[in-house]
Parts: structure tokens; sequence; C-alpha cells
């Protein structure tokens, strides 16, 4: 506050009061007024006054004039005198005048008039800083000069003044507040020192010795506000102050240090900002949510308060680095765009983050202001390579920084010495890992770097040379991390870096040969990261970028790459198995035209996996045949064991299960002996041991072992190695594990498996294989008898599978759906389904699950001729469904026999023996239960098998064979 005449000058509150009632200036206006208040008297030139009131802005000297006619006619002409040939002054101070020529001719004892001291400004409340404040009272027990150092918006003003008020509540006159932002010169620093000490200045300023002679002897705490753009000038008040007066301490808050010899630093960190995982009730302990919360209550928005939108907040608060500056300009927007609104608008952050308190000062009124400040007093030098440090999205070395942004106009000396001195002045942070420094920029500063880099015109330039250095440290840091799993924080930080670079090559301003180039590198390490939703992202986007460029732009290598990478996620994430297998067929051309071997081999093992996925089980078998031979011919014979593995997995769901197990067997015994060629089919493809597993489970429940089934399948899921866990954990789950135990009706089992895979689907975002797992959810739903959910969930996800091709997903589902429809009154709408399965498998070669929709077709028909029983004159028709279903019956036991599958047997003769019995033909039902039951044990706890010898002891009961068709139909 200061005061003059009957006006007083609010500088915090940016107001101009003549004996309390605000006067109507503008913002310009204001600042004029402000740097003539702060001159304390002095004549300010009109040069001076052009750049505080329009700092890098070219204006029209009548701008001046303007509003100099404006603050006369509110002050009234004779405030502000016009100093022909030198400037402008506000005179008549209101204050006791005295002779500073005079006084500084005074021996050292003479004490000048003085007037009441300038109050502390007042601010909000302060949040997250309790314990800073503390350490900082300690700092200044024992230390005379403590500088608050930090970025812009940090909050360093506010810590000084939450510390000065604490010392002025027991000691009043004790704190003297000076701020520095609006002055520019060493005499402007000393006359704004004795106003706020409450000493008059008749014109010129005082001197040093002067203001240490006023304070000899009196202990006081002279707290410095905002002082970087003026550090020289106040490094020197400073020093000679605390030399002449023992007495003294001084409290600094600047983005740059003084450098004196008496100085300490205090480092104010951000607010703490809540870990991604937390949970939304833990949030508000955070205090930059705390604030962020704090702020739109004062600004009278209703805060967030749902679980979503407090998500939001600790996202935005993390985002905006815990800057407390940025934190209450995103709370200022929310009024206006709700939560979510700024959420989406981060990435325009600059635009977003305005609108701060009209009181603040002009660079606290919006982000970019604030940076602006800062970089107006970066050396030329060092303003470039802040800009191009945009291009690091973490921690970075000065190697690094050097490959990044030197070139002919920016060489190393010079770099070196421009990031000590964007460190220096709090716009980059340094930490060591040992005795290497790595440099960080805020997200903030690095959004306000690119702006800045865009404007220079360098922007193509450094990212062509940024996108080739992170995509050299990319190769280097994937192959680090395959190999060690401590490498993997320096793969994220490369990954970081890269993704600025990628999103300019491929932008509509950028270089699409360099993006394509990058993105080839990048997808191969977000797949090792199991970052699929962003591989999947940015391969896509590289491919269409191909698409659009002249033939043989790119290297077959980086196509390769980008297409199989993007053929991947899609067969996990649920993309159409079409583009997956089109995908796959590129590659594949690509590398033979390229005579690139392992690529072939992995377009060959892709495109067996398309094909086993779209159920077209012949052609998978022609793929896995195809790598075998391409094995043999160039003298692999990991590829040859993998393909084998294919091939015996293939003939499995051809029916031929014998042959696939004991292939199946073979190459497991074979692994064994050879832990080399296994480790090299993990490092290309998967563990063969667990798919090896995966298959012989299946075949053993087919066999009728369940027990050895369901042994195999927990094998596998722990031979899943904990680092590589996904893909084939999910498709073990999904595929074997589940579907086995819903088969054998452990519902217990089911619901473990069930949850697992769910984690697993949810975790890494698989698509397709959470709409399978919803559907053998619905199975489990029908199982326990929850049957209107069961159907819902079982119908979407056969839809939805099976109009993306997934047809070996959705080929064991409608089976379970068919019986509930059945069960349901909807036979009809069963056959349908089955009929369309039936064919699809003939077509392709699915035959595993062939029998069972037999089976059910022929289940379906029972139920059509006991509907058309109930109908007048119906016995032809009924007689006819009834020969039918036994034909269905008939296929399905012939076809379940020759693919060696007892289990299969047992359910169809099952529905056969209660056909007999429906018919009175007990003998024939008791003849055809005998004829299966010798595959099986009496005392297994499966229930068809135990419904088997219940049946056959019940047959033979002397009662039932004389018993009625209810009877009968009963057991």
């Amino acid at each position: 506050m200061t005061g003059f005449g009957p006006f007083d000058l609010d500088t915090d509150r940016r107001e101009i009061r003549r004996h309390g009632e605000v006067l109507p200036i503008g913002s310009r206006a204001f600042d004029i007024l402000c740097v003539l208040a702060m001159a304390a008297g002095r004549v300010v030139s009109k040069d001076e006054l052009m750049r505080a009131v329009w700092p890098d802005t070219i204006v029209e000297e009548n701008n001046i004039q303007v509003h100099l006619s404006a603050l006369r006619k509110e002050l009234g002409r004779d405030w502000i005198v016009t100093v022909p040939g030198r400037g402008y002054q506000l005179v008549q101070r209101r204050t006791l005048a005295v002779d500073s020529v005079a006084l500084s001719a005074r021996p050292a004892s003479s004490e000048p008039a003085t007037a009441r001291m300038r109050p502390l400004p007042q601010r909000s409340a302060v949040i997250g800083r309790e314990r800073a404040v503390v350490r900082v009272r300690e700092q200044l027990a024992s230390n005379r000069v403590l500088t608050l150092i930090g970025a812009g918006g940090i909050g360093k003003t506010t810590l000084a003044l939450a510390v000065g008020r604490e010392i002025a509540a027991t000691l009043p006159d004790y704190v003297c507040f000076v701020s520095l932002d609006a002055l520019s010169s060493r005499d402007a620093i000393l006359g704004a020192m004795a106003e706020s000490l409450g000493l008059s200045v008749a014109d010129s300023a005082p001197r040093v010795e002067w203001l240490a002679a006023t304070l000899r002897g009196e202990e006081r705490l002279l707290l410095l506000d905002n002082v970087e753009h003026v550090a020289g000038h106040v490094a020197e008040i400073v020093e000679k102050l605390i030399t002449l007066n023992g007495a003294l301490r001084v409290l600094v808050t600047s983005r740059e240090p003084l450098r004196i010899g008496a100085e300490v630093l205090f480092w104010v960190e951000p607010l703490d900002v809540p870990p991604r995982d937390a949970a939304s009730e833990d949030l508000p302990a955070s205090s930059a949510v705390d604030l962020f919360l704090s702020r739109t209550r004062a600004l009278r928005h209703d805060p967030p308060s749902n679980d979503t939108e407090l998500l939001l907040v600790g996202e935005i608060c993390r985002r905006l680095d815990g800057i407390p500056l940025a934190i209450e300009l995103a709370a200022a927007q929310v009024a206006t765009l709700g939560v979510a609104g700024v959420h989406q608008r981060l990435d325009d952050r600059m635009a977003l983050l305005s609108g701060g308190y009209r009181t603040a000062l002009p660079r606290h009124q919006t982000l970019r202001a604030t940076f602006d400040w800062s970089f107006r007093l970066l050396r030329p030098s060092s303003q470039r390579l802040f800009c191009r440090l945009a291009m690091f999205g973490g921690l970075f070395t000065l190697d690094a920084m050097c490959a990044v942004a030197c070139d002919a106009d920016l060489g190393s000396c010079m770099a070196i010495n421009g990031i000590d001195e964007l460190v220096s002045k709090s716009m980059v942070s340094v930490e060591y890992d040992g005795p290497v420094a790595k440099y960080r920029l805020t997200e903030s500063s690095r959004a306000y770097a690119f702006e800045r880099l865009a404007e220079s015109g360098e922007t193509r330039a450094v990212l062509s040379r940024a996108a080739r250095v992170f995509a050299q440290r990319l190769r280097s840091t994937a192959s680090h991390a395959l190999a060690d799993s401590g490498s993997l924080p320096e793969l994220h930080q490369s990954l970081d870096d890269a993704r600025g670079a990628l999103d300019w090559a491929l932008s509509d301003v950028g270089d699409a040969r360099l993006g394509v180039e990058l993105s080839a590198t990048m997808v191969n390490a977000l797949l090792d990261c199991r970052m699929l939703d962003e591989c999947e992202r940015r391969a896509a986007s590289a491919v269409r970028a191909i698409d659009l460029l002249p033939p043989g732009s790119i290297r077959p290598s980086d196509e390769i790459d980008l297409r199989a990478a993007l053929a991947i996620v899609l067969l996990n994430r649920g993309g159409p198995v079409e583009q997956g297998t089109r995908l796959w067929l590129d590659v594949l051309r690509l590398a033979m035209i390229s005579g690139d071997d392992a690529a072939q081999a992995r377009a060959l093992w892709g495109l067996w996996g398309a094909m086993m996925a779209a159920g077209e089980v012949h052609h998978a078998l022609a793929y896995a045949s195809r790598l075998q031979r391409f094995a043999q011919e160039q003298g692999h014979d990991w590829q040859g064991t993998l393909a084998k593995v294919a091939a015996a997995i293939a003939s499995h769901y051809q029916g031929q299960h014998a042959g696939a197990r004991a292939q199946l067997e073979t190459v497991l015994q074979h692994v064994a002996d050879h832990p080399d060629e296994a480790a090299a089919i993990r490092h290309f493809a998967a563990d063969t041991r667990v798919m090896a597993s995966c298959s012989l489970a299946r075949i053993a429940w087919l066999a009728g072992d369940v027990q050895k089934a369901m042994a195999f399948a927990d094998s596998a899921v722990a031979l899943v190695e904990p680092g590589r866990t996904e893909p084939w954990l999910t498709h073990l789950l999904a595929l074997v594990a589940t579907p086995l135990a819903l088969q054998s009706g452990d519902a217990a089992r089911a619901r473990h498996y069930l949850g697992a895979l769910r984690a697993q689907t949810a975790l890494h975002d698989f698509a397709v294989w959470r709409e399978y797992g919803e559907g053998l959810a619905g199975w489990l739903d029908l199982i326990e008898e929850h049957t209107e959910r069961g159907l819902a969930a079982l119908e979407h996800s056969l839809d939805s599978l099976q109009s993306r091709g997934y047809r070996r997903l959705s080929t064991p589902l409608v089976v379970a759906h068919a019986e509930a429809l059945i069960a349901n009154g909807r036979a009809p709408e069963s056959l349908e389904r089955l009929r369309e399965a039936r064919e699809f498998c003939h077509r392709h070669g699915e035959m595993l699950y062939l029998p069972e929709i037999w089976r059910a077709e022929g289940v379906a028909l029972v139920a059509l001729a006991d509907q058309a029983g109930k109908q007048p004159d119906s016995g032809h028709a009924q007689y006819g469904e009834l020969q039918d279903a036994q034909a269905c019956f008939d296929e399905s036991v012939r076809i379940a026999r020759a693919h060696g599958a007892p289990m299969l047997v047992l359910r169809t003769t099952l529905c056969i023996a209660r056909l007999y019995l429906r018919q009175q033909r007990q003998c024939d039902a008791l003849a055809c239960l005998l004829g299966v039951a010798a595959s099986f044990d009496p005392a297994s706890s499966l229930s068809e098998i135990r419904t088997l010898f219940a049946m056959i002891d019940a047959l033979k009961s002397p009662r039932l064979t004389q018993s009625s068709e209810c009877e009968a139909e009963e057991v």
C-alpha cells in the first residue's frame, strides 16, 4: 500500500482509492501509476515507463500521453508532473519530506524522520506450505540472507508472506516488505526500500549507507519480493546492508540466486500431487488437489464431488506439476468449462490458463505471462536452448541435450552455459543419478517452449534432429529392457521423449518419412511395455502415412515392423480378423521382396494365429506347414519346433486329437532337452510348454480325464513367466482354464479363472478377450440358474465376436447359448444359430466343436417335437422331428468316436438314452449307455459320468423295466 495526498495505491488489489472510494482507471494507466509510485519521487524517463508497461512490445509514444491524461483526469493535474527532457514524476507523497542530499552528508548517528512502515500485503490462506513455513523460520534464525528460489508461479511470495505474517504477529515492526516487480533501476530499488521502512525521501534516491545508518542497531527482517530481474542490483545492495548492519535479516524471493557470500538457498517445491493409482477418497489429502478444490469453492463454483470428477482433478494437478499458480488458473476455468472440459484442454494450456486475479501482478494473471517474464530474462543463446529442450518429455542428460539442441548456431559450449543459466533461473530442474546430472522441464514449461520454438521457425530442423536421436536411443533401451527389467524406467523415459517428436512428424506440418521411421522403432517398444492402446494408435497413424507416400519412400524393415505391430495389437484388442490378416499378408509380401527371413517367419506365424482366430483351420494348418518347410530350408531348428506346435494345435481343432497329443508330448520332451530352442521360441512367440499344455488340457478333457485336464490347465498358468504374462495368460485363461471348468460344471473354479481373466483384460484393454470373457460369464450365469442375465450376456458376446470374425472364440459359446434358448422355449432360434455354426465348421475345417453342435441340434429337434406334440394332428411332424433328432445324435457320436473324444460320445449318448426312454425303449437305452460305460470311472465327480452310472443302475432295476413312460421320463 502506497499513499500520497488523499490517495491510497493498493498494488495487490490493483486499486487506487480517494478517501476510500475506488477510482475508475484502466489497467495500463494503473501500471504507469505503480511505476511512478515505486520510483519514490524520482523522475521516471519515458523509456523506463515504456519498458515497464509495454515489455517486448513496440508502441507509439502517444500511448503514454493517453494514459497520463486519463490519470490526471481522475487524480487532478497537479499530482503527476512532466519534467521537460527527463520524464515524469509523482509529487507530494504523503510522507515527511527529508532532503536526501543533506541526509547523505549527515553523520551516521543522525536519524532521519520516519513514518509508519508499510503493512504486509494480505493473501488468501496458505495451503500445503505448513512445514515449509516452519523450515524457513528455522533457516532465518541462523542465516543472514535466505533466498526462496523456484520457478514462476511455484508460490515463493505466498510462502514468504506466510512467514512474514507469523513473525509480524509477535513483532509488529520487525518485518519490512518490499515488492520489486515493477522496478528496474538501482535508485528505484533503494527508494522502494526507504518507503517500505517508512522513511521519506524528497527527491533523489537514498544511498545504501544512509539506509544502513537508518537501520543501525534495529533488528529488522527485510522481505524483498520478486527480485530476479534486478538480481544484480539487489545483490550489491543487500551485501552492503548486512555488512553495515549486523542485526538485519533479509528474506528474498527470486527465480535465481543473488550469489552473495551470506546467501543460503531454500528451494520452494511444487505442492504434492496424488499418485496415479490413488483412490478418489484419498485425493483431497493431496495439497495440490486441496488447493484446486479450495479455489473452486472460493470462486463460488460447486467443487467436484463425484469420484469421476475427483479423479480428473487429480490428473489435472499431476499434469500441472503441482504448480500453485497453474492450479489456481485451472480451477478458475471450472465454472466455464467444467472439470472434464479443463482436463480435455490441458494440451492447449497456455490459452486455457488465463483469467487470474485482477489484483495479481500482470505476469501472474496468465500462465503464458509467467513464462514470458522468465523467458525475457534469459540470454538469447539460452532462449534458443530452452526452446529446443521442448523435445524432451522427461529426464535428459547433457549428451542427449547437445545431440538434439546443438547446431552451427548453438555450439556445445553455449549449450552448457545455457543449461546452467536455465537451472539457475528455475526454468529447468536438475537431479543427480550418482555423478550424472539429469535435467527436466515441467509439462507446462515444455508446452511454453514448444510455442516459442514454433515462433522461432526452427521446429522442423530441431525435431528432425531429435527424432533420429530418439529413434537410436529407443532401439538401444528397448533391447536392454528385454534383457533386464531394471532398464524399463529408461525405456519409458525414451518413449516420453519420442512422443512429442512423433506427434509433430506425423502432423500436417511435419515430416511423414521421419515420422514413419520413428514410429517403427516406437511401436516395438510399446509392445514390449504392453502399452497396446498407444501402440495401435501410433502404428495405425504411421501405416496411413505410408499409404499416402510414393512407393519406395519407406525402408521395408520399417514398414514390416509397423504392419506387424498393428496386426498383433488388432488381433488382441478386437480389431477385425480380416484386417489383421491383410496386414500379415502385407508383411509376408514385403519380407519376401526384401529377403528378410526373420520377418517372413514372423509373418507365417502371424498368419497361422489369424487363421486360428477366424476358425479357418485348413488355412492355419497350411501356414504351419509352410513355416515348417521354411525353417528346414533356413536351418532354424527352433522355428521348426514352433511350426510343429502350431500344426499340432491346428490338427487338434480338426479333430485329430490322438495325433496332436503325440506331437505335443514329443515337443514338450524336445524343448526340455533343448533349452536354447525353448528360449528362442519364447523370445519370438510364446512359451511352447504353455501352448502345448493348453491343447493337452483340452484333449485330456475330451478323453474323459477331467482331473488330468485341470492339472494341465493349472500347470500352464504356472508356466507363464511373471515378466511376460501377456497375451498368453489371457489366452489360456479364456480358451482353456475357464471353459474346461464350465464344461465340467465346476462353478467355483470357473469363477476363479474368470476373475483373473477379467482383471487381465481390463488391465491390458484386450477388447476381444473382454467380450469373450463376458460370454463365459453368461455361461456361468446359466449354470447358476441366472438365466435371463446369462442369455443376454451370451447373445451380446456372440454377436460382437462373430461380427469381427472371431469364430474360434464364438463357436464354443454357440452350444451353451443354444441349450439355454431351448430351455426357454426358443428352439427354432437355437436351430438357426447351430446350423450356421455347423456349416461354417464343415466349410473351414474347425471340427473340434462339431460333435457338440450336432448334439445340441438334436436336443433342439426333440424340443420342437415336444412342442408339436401339443398340437392337434401333429403326429407325423413329431415323428419326423424325432427321426431328425436321432440322425443328429448319431452323427455327433460318429464324429466324436472318429476324433477319439469319449467325453463328447458320452454327452450325446445320454441324450440318445433319454430319447429312447421317451419312446419306451428301455432296453435300447440301457444298451447304448453300457456301450460307453467302460470308458469312464464310476467314482468320477463329473456330473455327466455320475448321470451315466445312475441311469444304468436305474435301467437295470426290474421295477423300471415294467414302468410307465412318466416313470421313464422322471429318470
